[in-house]
């Protein structure tokens, strides 16, 4: 589970490819979705493969395991990531973050595709939603749900190599 610094956490998603697996986990965090900005420079890479991984124009693609690359608001690079929930259904609590969905996303495919020692891959990255609210209204029912894999920072907000700490998750540099 993401931690709840990630609720607060503004996230601006550009989804550069699909795939994913359904299963169990939580989420609680519930950003919005937008446009990516462009990247003048390739970022420095993470040296992580698979979630967590540097993606974007002039890097290498992202892997089958973790296919999709976002971007998000306030991060200066793009990062590879599964997407670990798809066409998921649920509601919001009276603070507007998703109490339960179902089925219940899939952590498995998150830590399968985490290389790094330092932080929790976890499912709770909000890519798309039906109706799409700006933000997420409160007590209010959902469907569409998909979500993706982050880096949940770890102990005194450690993070892989190539990435920091923000908010909770860690994003590349």
């Amino acid at each position: 589970m993401l931690t709840r610094a990630l609720a607060s956490f503004v996230l601006v998603c550009s989804l550069a490819a699909c795939g994913g697996d359904d299963g169990g986990g939580s989420v609680d965090a519930a950003p919005a979705i937008d446009a990516a900005p462009a990247i003048d420079a390739p970022p420095t890479p993470t040296g992580l493969t698979g979630l967590g991984q540097t993606c974007g124009q002039g890097l290498p693609a992202c892997p089958a395991n973790a296919s999709n690359c976002v971007t998000l608001q306030g991060a200066p690079a793009s990062f590879c990531t599964p997407t670990c929930l798809e066409n998921g259904s649920g509601t919001t609590t009276a603070m507007a973050q998703f109490q339960s969905v179902t089925p219940a996303p899939n952590n498995a495919t998150c830590t399968a595709a985490f290389t790094g020692s330092v932080g929790t891959a976890a499912c709770g990255l909000i890519l798309a939603y039906t109706p799409m609210d700006t933000p997420l209204v409160a007590n209010k029912a959902y469907t569409g749900i998909q979500l993706a894999c982050a880096i949940a920072c770890g102990a005194s907000n450690a993070c892989p190599t190539g990435t920091s700490c923000t908010q909770g998750i860690c994003l590349p540099q």
